[in-house]
């Protein structure tokens, strides 16, 4: 069990598990005799909020209208009782029918006439119907059918509230609301007495009388029901140390370098950092594959040089290209811009041929490059040229 598991893993935690006496708060080591599970003080904080307005007077006021209160609740409870007809309370009635609907998915496997073992979902447990016990030991605390005993039953084809504790019955109801407290005369009719009788002296303390009640030490006075941060370890925001804050930091007004703040975190969902899909990579090659010029430096067929470059220039001749040291082209070309002190630019493959007819191995320099057709190299250009 549970128990064992933390037994194993602390045996001074189990220990101190014991000493707190687990009868009176887990249902684990409660007595089944009491047909009760609450484990709460619920019951008494309702008395108290009953009596809320007569514990502000004193002795002998507080316990007349006490016994007022009581009084006229015994008919209450007994007159709204005996409106209905039904074998059990109604409110025992509604928890009845929420297991009778979940018995629906139980699943009755019998073992004899009173012994079944029942699957539920993942689990499986057994129910014996003479005992009235279960292996959730619902139906023994608390003396209602769970939805396994109550598959069970109507497997017999019997009837589900046969099988309550009869504590729970409409009968035993009003033999407990059965008994009455009879009335009493007013101070005014009671009998005078010759021997004086004083009252106990009143002690008033400082201060308003309390009227709460008596809080946890730890909880918090504003929210209800909510506890403070007694306990809790607090980390400086000046230093990043703990068991402190930034009002009492030891190292307050010091050049100290901090450690980096750690990156916050982005809102949202946070984007995928897997590779790429096929067809992303394919149609990524595909626009490559389409912007791709000749560069500068490649050796195309028969050894030639292929530049590139931009240019915009005009002039008759498309196939020849004649260029200064200027870098204006005279010629057709797709760019745009003009450049000064280089060679022209434009899509088009600009081959570089020495008179001698041997390709030269690298681009040719300005010194190189003649304005007139008898200088030493000649440049011919064609925007379709293929190398």
């Amino acid at each position: 069990c549970a128990y064992d598991e933390l037994e194993k893993a602390d045996e001074a935690a189990a220990l101190s598990f014991k000493r707190y006496n687990p009868k009176c708060f887990c249902r684990a080591y409660m007595s089944t005799s009491c047909k009760a599970d609450v484990i709460t003080s619920n019951l008494a904080e309702t008395f108290n909020g009953y009596i809320i307005h007569a514990r502000n007077k004193h002795l002998v006021d507080m316990m007349e209208d006490i016994r007022a209160q009581l009084m006229q609740r015994l008919v209450v409870k007994r007159k709204e009782m005996q409106q209905h007809t039904s074998l059990l309370c109604p409110r025992i009635q509604e928890r009845l029918e929420k297991e009778k609907h979940e018995a629906a998915k139980c699943r009755v496997f019998p073992s004899s006439d009173t012994l079944f073992e029942v699957g539920y979902y993942l689990d499986t447990l057994t129910v014996d119907l003479d005992a009235r016990k279960c292996t959730c030991r619902k139906w023994d605390l608390n003396g209602i059918p769970c939805c396994h005993a109550i598959a069970c039953i109507f497997f017999c084809h019997g009837n589900a509230e046969d099988y309550v504790h009869e504590s729970y019955t409409r009968e035993m109801y009003l033999k407990t609301y059965s008994g009455t407290i009879p009335p009493l005369e007013g101070e005014r009719h009671w009998p005078t007495v010759n021997m004086p009788i004083d009252p106990p002296p009143i002690k008033v303390g400082p201060g308003r009388p309390r009227k709460n009640r008596v809080k946890d030490p730890h909880e918090n006075p504003k929210k209800q029901g909510k506890l403070t941060r007694h306990g809790i370890e607090m980390t400086c925001s000046s230093c990043q140390r703990k068991g402190h804050n930034k009002r009492s930091c030891p190292n307050k007004g010091s050049t100290s370098t901090l450690p980096p703040p750690q990156p916050k975190r982005k809102r949202g969902r946070p984007k995928s950092t897997g590779e790429a899909s096929i067809s992303t990579v394919h149609m990524h090659e595909s626009q490559v594959h389409h912007d791709n010029t000749v560069e500068p430096g490649r050796i195309g067929k028969g050894g030639k040089v292929a530049y590139t470059g931009r240019g915009r220039g005009r002039g008759a001749d498309a196939g020849c290209i004649q260029a200064s040291t200027s870098g204006k082209g005279r010629g057709r070309g797709r760019g745009k811009g003009r450049g000064r002190g280089g060679l022209p630019q434009g899509i088009g493959v600009l081959l570089v041929m020495p008179m001698s007819g041997q390709p030269v191995a690298g681009p040719p320099s300005e010194g190189n490059i003649n304005v007139s057709q008898g200088g030493s190299n000649q440049i011919i250009g064609s925007q379709n040229s293929t190398f």
